[in-house]
């Protein structure tokens, strides 16, 4: 298809569609190059309708770079008019259909924020008559009263729901794009979890296995309950923990420190009282099973473990389980160890580990700057101050280098 200029100087693009002639006027202003550009634009739309496919986002960009006049002869005529018969129940359909395989409790998020779409718009209303107005009335509606993390995660899932509109050719634009306010995680409620803490809990707990359960959160860091839900005896060698199933980040290996590998042995003991049977190796048949094949819900781990914390008098800590693992990556971060490391065992990126888990411990971390500041400054005001140099720890040594260095030089000339 080509453009082609009539005797009068105007630039055409002729085209037909459904047996029917029709006429895009251009002007006097193209180019011959420019006026070809636009041909080839329709040529490109008329195929996709051709073939039953929906007009995809980079013709639609290309529309947009054309004058306002000429975009509105495309809409005129139905080139970029498909979007019409697109409906928001269509959207989601095509929608959940791309997030088969995320887990059951992520499909059933987004099918909740689904409904949620539907109950406030409709199911037959056209998506390109929602505008960014209605978006934040239903911001409103929805979402008014909650705290802000819950605010952003579920404007962020409604964001997600419409940009697979836009990105497949049925929207021009995502009306929830300026809705989301980023406010990724809530600093009130992290708690550090302390090593007297958790013990005062374990020993309150049921079983070994609610406390190996504990042990593996505060202790290895991992995730409850998706990665302790198909742990079997089997994974737990040498002197690592395997986590290889229904986790976010593939197959990993957790160090089994001993405050896991003491109650894990305790478990394995007690199974060889039970008279479970041994193969040629002499290793118990019972380590092919799950260790947590009684596990349950979470909501039955979960009271589980607030019934351990209400019997040992400990104050319970919001995000139960999440601040567990916090905190044994908190330590983790202050013992020193390389970003490698830590991602090789958490299994997440150091972004989400610096924003999500590391936490700051007020009541110690202050207090160690200003008494490490305060060594500073005997140091800097008098020469004479007396410092015990070996109860120094490792990074005040450092800023006490850089500062004889910065005072003192290091015997060159300075450039």
């Amino acid at each position: 298809m080509q453009a082609y200029k009539t005797s009068q100087g105007n630039w055409q693009v002729n085209f037909s569609e459904n047996g029917k002639q029709r006429t895009l006027y251009l002007g006097r202003d193209f180019t011959s190059g420019s006026a070809d550009r636009v041909a080839r634009i329709v040529s490109d739309i008329l195929s996709c309708r051709n073939r039953g496919d929906s007009v995809p986002l980079e013709i639609l960009r290309r529309v947009e770079k054309l004058p306002e006049r000429i975009q509105r002869s495309f809409e005129k005529h139905g080139l970029i008019g498909g979007v019409s018969v697109w409906k928001l129940s269509d959207l989601l359909e095509k929608f959940y259909e791309t997030k088969i395989h995320l887990r059951q409790t992520t499909q059933d998020t987004y099918r909740n924020y689904g409904n949620h779409l539907i109950a406030f718009f409709g199911a037959d209303c056209r998506l390109d008559t929602i505008g960014k107005l209605d978006c934040e009335r239903f911001r409103d509606q929805y979402f008014g009263y909650q705290a802000a993390c819950t605010v952003s995660r579920g404007l962020s899932r409604c964001q997600s729901i419409f940009r697979y509109a836009v990105d497949a050719g049925w929207l021009r634009s995502n009306p929830f794009e300026k809705t989301v306010k980023r406010v990724s995680v809530n600093l009130q409620r992290q708690f550090y979890v302390d090593r007297e803490t958790i013990y005062k809990v374990m020993s309150c707990c049921r079983d070994d296995y609610d406390r190996l359960v504990l042990a593996l959160a505060r202790f290895g860091g991992l995730r409850i309950p998706s990665e302790i839900r198909h742990l079997r005896y089997c994974d737990f060698v040498d002197n690592v923990i395997r986590i290889h199933h229904d986790t976010k980040t593939g197959a990993r290996e957790v160090p089994l420190f001993g405050e896991i590998r003491e109650i894990f042995d305790r478990i394995v003991v007690n199974l060889g009282k039970k008279s479970v049977s041994a193969d040629s190796s002499g290793d118990s048949a019972a380590l092919g099973d799950f260790v947590f094949a009684s596990l349950g819900n979470k909501d039955v781990l979960r009271d589980r473990v607030l019934s351990a914390i209400n019997a040992s008098g400990v104050e319970r800590w919001e995000k139960l389980f999440v601040n567990l693992r916090s905190s044994c990556i908190t330590d983790m971060v202050e013992r020193g160890y390389s970003e490698k490391i830590l991602d090789a065992m958490f299994g997440n990126s150091s972004e989400i580990r610096r924003r999500h888990y590391i936490q700051f411990r007020k009541d110690r971390d202050y207090g160690r700057v200003l008494r490490e500041n305060e060594i500073l400054r005997k140091i800097s005001v008098a020469s004479d101050a007396r410092i015990d140099i070996d109860s120094l720890p490792n990074d005040v040594l450092l800023v006490l280098r850089d500062l004889l260095v910065t005072r003192f030089g290091t015997g060159r000339k300075a450039s």
